[in-house]
């Protein structure tokens, strides 16, 4: 009778514990079973190695569906076709419909605006999973040839499937390169400057070298005695003496010469303005007469600054004149001292000898 009883209380326990995990499962997965989803299926002309069914499809890192199922156009549309089929869910709610409209209608505007699919992994696990984004005028990587089951998101390649194409174009570029042909070229290259650096006289050179070596440091020796000397200081303060002068001298002459333009400028004003008054009060042939003055004070006008170049061109002539008469008026000068002290110099060609003193007698 116990052990009857016994078996009553575990079948009991037994049901009970089938009842309540059912009850989670109808509670808990009742939103799983009753939700609605959006089917659609792209196609890869790539591997899909490390996508599974159940794997995450994704919008910028956000998740918005799973994969359902991974096989292979021909097996499901029977075509000859190379290209691996993966239908995928997705969530309505990543595609709000407008107005009221049917989800599907929404995916297929996004679509149409450039919406795609492609692979991509997670990190260095190797684990994949879909991800979309919007990529207009992009062109879909697989041909179809057939009429998909479901709504069709068009595929591009992935960014490894990119590289892997670029790294082979690479390599095959570089198994086209003649490496033999490129090494036997150096070699004969490196035997050609062997050849020529022994034909080189190195010692001839060395020996030029030094020759040009002291004849530069002469040269640098020379000068530096040059510029060192009393001579060249001489001439330097002669420089400094001359344009020294001749600035005096532009600094002199530039007020009258400015004064000079000046009146004659107020000159052709004053005689523009008269010509404006004749041409007021006469005919053609006044008119006629002014513009033959205005010519001429246009002409005397090229004059004054011919005349006023003439002078800052010739002021080195200036300058020696002046330098000319200086030394003239020292020489009158020291004519002058010496005619205060011999006067009779002017007769005879030579001062007479001074007289003796007479000697007192006695001493």
């Amino acid at each position: 009778m116990t052990q009857n009883a016994n078996y009553f209380k575990l079948g009991l326990f037994v049901i009970l514990a089938f009842c309540l995990g059912a009850g989670f499962l109808i509670v808990f997965g009742a939103g799983e079973f009753l939700k609605k989803e959006i089917l659609a299926e792209s196609c890869f002309d790539e591997s899909v190695q490390g996508l599974d069914v159940g794997s995450e499809v994704k919008y910028k890192g956000v998740r918005i569906g799973t994969v359902k199922t991974i096989t292979t156009s021909a097996k499901v549309y029977q075509v000859p076709s190379q290209c691996v089929l993966v239908v995928f869910a997705l969530d309505p709610a990543a595609f709000p419909a407008i107005d009221g409209q049917d989800p599907k209608k929404a995916v297929k505007a996004a679509v149409d605006q450039g919406l795609t699919v492609y692979l991509s992994f997670k990190g260095i696990t190797g684990a994949a999973y879909l991800e979309t984004d919007y990529l207009p005028g992009a062109a879909d990587a697989v041909d179809l040839a057939w009429t998909p089951d479901h709504l069709y998101i068009p595929s591009r390649q992935s960014s490894i499937k990119r590289m892997g194409d670029a790294v082979n174009l690479i390599l095959d570029n570089l198994t086209e390169f003649n490496v033999m042909g490129m090494t036997r070229n150096l070699e004969e290259l490196l035997e050609t400057l062997n050849r020529k650096t022994a034909d080189f006289d190195l010692a001839g050179i060395s020996a030029q070298s030094s020759a040009m070596m002291a004849e530069i440091q002469n040269t640098s020796r020379l000068l530096s005695e040059t510029v060192g000397s009393p001579e060249f200081r001489r001439m330097i303060q002669d420089a400094e003496g001359s344009f020294s002068g001749i600035r005096t001298l532009v600094t002199d002459i530039r007020d009258p010469m400015t004064q000079t333009l000046e009146d004659l400028r107020h000159t052709a004003a004053s005689t523009r303005r008269l010509t404006r008054n004749l041409e007021d009060r006469t005919d053609n042939r006044i008119t006629e007469l002014s513009r033959q003055v205005d010519g001429l004070m246009e002409s005397l006008n090229q004059t004054m600054a011919m005349l006023e170049n003439l002078v800052w061109l010739n002021s080195e002539t200036i300058n020696r004149t002046i330098n000319n008469f200086e030394h003239t008026s020292e020489n009158l000068k020291q004519m002058s001292l010496e005619l205060r002290r011999y006067p009779a110099r002017l007769l005879l060609e030579r001062p007479p000898r001074p007289t003796e003193a007479p000697r007192e007698v006695g001493k």
